[in-house]
């Protein structure tokens, strides 16, 4: 097969091996250097083996790989910390770790507790993980695993996958229920632990959990816990707002591709961008082409040009949009925050840069959208008062500084909130809006400046009144 040569080729084969790589016409390449003609054997190679019906194409129930971190973020220093585990390894990419080492006995007896509590024989379920062996190795590169037997990683599976279903389990069980099932566990390496449940390099195939689950009894109460988990952590990251629930046929691949899927997925109510009767007629006074449009940079240039901030009705991150009414409101979701923002949003969007996960890059464009409204800490600020963001992580400093980071480099999708962005574009490039707005924020934005306002008013009303009854008063003596 080509794509076995294709292995012999990377692997530096020897002269004679390089002259068997993929069929070809020798003769035209006869006047060729040897680098030459490698060159087009290597090429040839690749054409053959994107052109061979003979290669199966891998199943799309193992797609997309469990692969690591895109070489263009993890090379980033600053970026490491959010892809390297704190306390656990979860899967075989950072099993040998050393570091993480402490955090293993921990595992084993979380999964001995899962197998008590559930009342199942351990054997039983990794039987069940090693009958079905074949299917999870597909879910990894094969460099990736190949310093593990079958035995080895099955029971590496079995006692990851007792220990994620157990750890999820309990931190979804009521205070009062905690304290009925002690762990004896630290809440520090808990904490931490569900931090690295959601890094792209420390998953597990989904498959392994529907195993577990489906060889236990109370199977619907392990499927309710994993929603209620991940509800919990879309909360810790979008506050509020209805929560969409994706298609139910849908096969999951690992936790974080669960966790990318209902910050995505949309409720039934319809949410685009529109222009009221109002917005309308303000927008047709305006001039009818221009050349050049005006380009928003900040919540606070928005704000400027009467834009108001509200939050949407779900907690989608696809959920953005621009209406206009006698001001202009930009409707996006809440967003939380904390320690672990960085770390939540950098994997999911080294999911979506994993070559073999065919997607809208939606999570990243939502960043760098983000990004467009956060510049300094002033922005951070206007969306706190705003009750658009909560900040759990410091200064106000230190959020601009997150959002202005890790959106570096990043490529987002143009046309994801392209009928928002246009709407904007055109509120801001129409003069009365702008006139509008500064009225408006002048004097009726505040009530110490509405009342202010309507001083003035009423002291213009009682001098008019006054010079009416003065006038008067002079023409009655007149007479």
């Amino acid at each position: 097969m080509c794509l076995e040569k294709l292995k012999m080729l990377r692997e530096e084969p020897s002269p004679e091996t390089r002259l068997q790589i993929c069929d070809g016409n020798e003769e035209e390449l006869h006047f060729m250097s040897i680098r030459e003609k490698e060159n087009f054997r290597y090429f040839r190679a690749l054409k053959k083996s994107s052109n061979d019906d003979s290669v199966p194409a891998q199943s799309s129930k193992s797609k997309p790989l469990i692969q690591r971190v895109p070489f263009t973020l993890s090379e980033k220093k600053n970026f490491k910390k959010y892809f390297e585990p704190r306390v656990v390894a979860i899967g075989p990419l950072h099993h040998g770790n050393r570091r993480l080492q402490p955090a293993e006995k921990a595992k084993l007896k979380l999964s001995v507790l899962f197998t008590e509590e559930h009342r199942v024989a351990e054997h039983v379920l990794y039987k069940k993980i090693k009958q079905d062996i074949g299917y999870l190795k597909e879910c990894y590169k094969p460099e990736d695993i190949e310093d593990y037997d079958d035995e080895e990683l099955a029971w590496m599976f079995f006692v990851d996958g007792c220990a994620v279903l157990k750890a999820i389990h309990y931190s979804t069980k009521s205070e009062q229920e905690k304290q009925k099932d002690e762990l004896n566990i630290k809440v520090d390496i808990l904490a931490f632990a569900q931090v690295d449940l959601f890094m792209l390099e420390n998953q597990l195939p989904f498959r392994v959990l529907e195993l577990l689950i489906n060889s236990v009894h109370d199977a619907k109460d392990l499927r309710e816990s994993i929603d209620v988990f991940i509800d919990n952590k879309i909360k810790r990251t979008i506050a509020e707002g209805k929560k969409g629930k994706p298609r139910q046929d849908q096969d999951h691949t690992h936790l974080l591709g669960l966790l990318r899927e209902r910050l995505l997925a949309k409720t039934n109510n319809k949410n685009e961008s529109t222009k009221t009767i109002i917005g309308k007629l303000l927008l047709s006074c305006g001039p009818k082409q221009q050349q050049c449009h005006k380009t928003f940079r900040s919540i606070n240039e928005l704000k400027e040009a009467g834009i108001r901030v509200t939050p949407s009705e779900t907690s989608s991150l696809r959920d953005v949009n621009f209406y206009v009414g006698f001001l202009g409101t930009l409707k996006i979701p809440r967003i939380v925050v904390d320690d672990s923002t960085g770390s939540k949003f950098m994997n999911l969007v080294a999911y979506e840069m994993c070559p073999d996960f065919k997607n809208d890059f939606a999570v990243t464009s939502y960043l760098c959208f983000l990004d467009t409204l956060i510049d300094t800490a002033q922005d951070v600020k206007e969306l706190r008062h705003a009750g658009m963001l909560l900040n759990y992580l410091g200064s106000d400093q230190e959020v601009a500084d997150l959002f202005n980071n890790i959106t570096t480099d990043l490529v987002p999708d143009l046309e994801m909130y392209h009928d928002a962005t246009d709407k904007i574009r055109e509120y801001c490039d129409n003069p009365w809006t702008t006139c509008i707005a500064k009225a408006y924020y002048t004097h009726f934005s505040t009530p110490w400046s509405f009342l202010g306002f309507l001083g003035v008013l009423m002291g213009l009303l009682f001098t008019a009144i006054q010079a009416y009854y003065s006038m008067r008063k002079a023409t009655m003596g007149q007479r």
